[in-house]
Formats: structure tokens, sequence, C-alpha cells
């Protein structure tokens, strides 16, 4: 008789990208950004509920956030966020032992943080997408000019989900993002499931000889075991 083995359960199964903000100075941890105001104007491409405009803004600063769901109300974002936040924690409960809690502490400081960010974003949101802080698009096409940005940013989105976008949308998205800022920022480059993303070798390979210049860059910060490196392409 032949025997089958059974699939393992995923730990964080989510079941494609979902809304999971994060606050201003996570951002500045893991993406190295030491002087924020002078790296302005910055894109925030999937920015979903994060509060990184919202608090950029009242500092003065010019973050502009991309993302699919500011198509939505306030209201229907808050509704998904909460089931996410289910799947996350379950997620985070399942997966502890892959986590450092140096910076956050536990899962559950890691969800007040998100609930933070959630709350500071809902709460600039309608005036922000007037401003035209938030605006709803999606990579890889984004409804800016060439050279709109010194500075685009991808928290938690391209390589993260390696398993649902291929690398065809992987190298479409950095090509745009390259179009429309001079220099382009990724973190993490680990999957959902904490291994390196089998993108990003070929990703650097081809923007190279594209002539961007992509590099990994270590960052004072690691959440996920060996997620402490960002990608920083610049344009050639």
């Amino acid at each position: 008789m032949r025997k089958f083995e059974a699939v393992p359960e995923r730990e964080f199964d989510l079941g494609g990208v979902v809304p999971w903000g994060r606050r201003l100075r996570e951002y500045e941890a893991f993406f190295g950004l030491k002087e924020l105001a002078g790296l302005s104007p910055v894109l925030d491409a999937g920015g979903g509920p994060s509060s990184f405009a919202a608090e950029a803004a009242a500092a003065g600063i010019r973050v502009v956030a991309t993302d699919p769901i500011y198509r939505f109300s306030g209201d229907d974002i808050r509704a998904r966020f909460e089931e996410t936040a289910v799947a996350m924690r379950t997620g985070m409960h399942r997966a502890a032992y892959r986590f450092r809690w140096d910076y956050y502490g536990s899962e559950e400081a890691v969800h007040r943080l998100r609930r933070e960010a959630l709350e500071l974003f809902l709460a600039d949101f309608e005036v922000g997408k007037k401003d035209g802080r938030y605006v709803t698009a999606a990579l890889p096409g984004l409804p800016f000019p060439d050279n709109a940005f010194r500075l685009a940013l991808s928290s938690h989105l391209l390589f993260l989900y390696g398993d649902d976008l291929d690398f065809a949308f992987h190298l479409a998205a950095m090509r745009e993002l390259l179009r429309v800022a001079g220099e382009v920022r990724v973190f993490p480059l680990v999957n959902l499931d904490g291994r390196p993303s089998s993108h990003l070798p070929g990703i650097m390979k081809a923007l190279a000889e594209e002539g961007a210049r992509p590099e990994l860059v270590d960052v004072p910060f690691e959440f996920q075991m060996g997620a402490k490196r960002m990608l920083k392409v610049s344009r050639g």
C-alpha cells in the first residue's frame, strides 16, 4: 500500500497580501532612515494601513503612500484589518521560534503597535486622500511621472510574498520603482516562511545588467530571524 506523507500546515496562512501596517519608527529602523527629511519626497509603495505617511506629514515631511486598498472606505479597511489580525496572531504564535523578540518584546506588543498604526492611518486617511498623500495604485503600474520621488520604499510586500508574486512581477515592480525614484529600498528579503527569497539573486542580476546599482545593506533591525538586510538599488 502506498503511503502518503501529510503536508505540513503553513504557519502563516494569509491567503495573499494582507493589510498589516507599521509605524514611522519601524520604517526608520528597517530602512536605515537616519535623516528622513533630507530624503523626501518619499514613496511608500504598498503602504497599506501603515502610519508612516501620516506621521511624516505631522513632522512636515512629504511621503506619498500607494495601495489598492485606498479605494475602500476607512470602515472597510478596518474590517479587513480585523480579519488579518486573527491570521497574523495565529501565525506568530505558531512561528514564535522564528522571530527575535528584542525589538517588540512579545506578540501582544506587535499587535498593539499594528493597531496604533491603523488608528493613526485612519485618522489621517480622508484628509490625506484630499492632499494626495494616499493614492490608489498597485505595482507594477504607478500613476507618477519619471523621477517624481527621491526615494521609494517597499515594506513587507516584495520578496515577503514571493510565493504569491512571481519573478516577473518583482522585476516589473522594481523597474517601475526605479522609474519614479532615484533610489529604491526593499525590506525584508525573506518570505513568510522565513526563507531567503528565491527571487532576490535573479532580480539583482537583472537590474545590474540594466545599469542599476543593487546592493545588500545591513540594517539595525531583525524580527524574522536572519532578516537584517535591505535591498538598496540606485539608478545607474
